[in-house]
């Protein structure tokens, strides 16, 4: 199956929006358990730390999912503190996007962009260990050259579901992380370990 799709011109790939769902989807189900348990612990746990753990326990729930991928590892629900390795650079990450795309949020349009612009910033910085400033730009090329309209779609998808709130939001926010996932390695050019997971 192809991951990727050619624009017309020929000159770039874009980003398949149907197999981002499809493989977010099946990663979300396959440890849905586990991913429920640990977005219930981490949002607990971000709750009681005004925030302060919120950035390591979403790098843990990256972790999660993008361990099922590369080395097919079914994980743990207590692999939530896995972020806790890097606890400065994560909570600095959080902290920045958070600032930066909350500020953003003021005219809409500009959330959107920018959120979509670094919504590789967590898988990149778990996955190879970037700092936040080499994730930010790394993430700002990989959105740029697969597909840059594809991923704001991506992005109001996101901000609409995640816009539900109350109890779905121990849903929404495990699945939305599977399908960033999923997402990040189609644009890497590794959708052959989407599949094999």
């Amino acid at each position: 199956m192809t991951t990727m799709a050619i624009t017309e011109t020929g000159t770039r790939d874009t980003v398949d929006l149907g197999s981002v769902f499809k493989h977010g989807w099946g990663l979300f189900i396959k440890d849905v358990v586990h991913l429920l348990i640990a977005t219930v612990v981490a949002t607990l746990l971000s709750i009681v730390s005004i925030g302060i753990l919120a950035g390591p326990l979403c790098a843990g729930l990256y972790q999660m999912v993008l361990g099922r991928v590369k080395e097919g590892k079914a994980p743990r629900w207590d692999d939530v503190f896995a972020g806790l390795d890097r606890f400065w650079a994560y909570l600095g990450a959080a902290l920045f996007l958070v600032v930066a795309i909350g500020l953003a949020w003021i005219t809409v349009v500009g959330g959107i962009l920018l959120g979509a612009i670094w919504m590789y910033v967590f898988p990149l910085m778990v996955d190879k260990r970037m700092g936040l400033g080499e994730a930010l730009g790394a993430s700002y090329r990989l959105v740029r050259e697969n597909g840059f309209w594809e991923h704001v779609v991506l992005m109001i998808f996101f901000a609409v579901i995640g816009s539900i709130g109350g109890p779905a939001f121990l849903i929404t926010l495990p699945f939305q992380i599977a399908a960033t996932v999923a997402a990040y390695f189609l644009v890497d050019g590794r959708g052959e370990e989407l599949e094999r997971a």
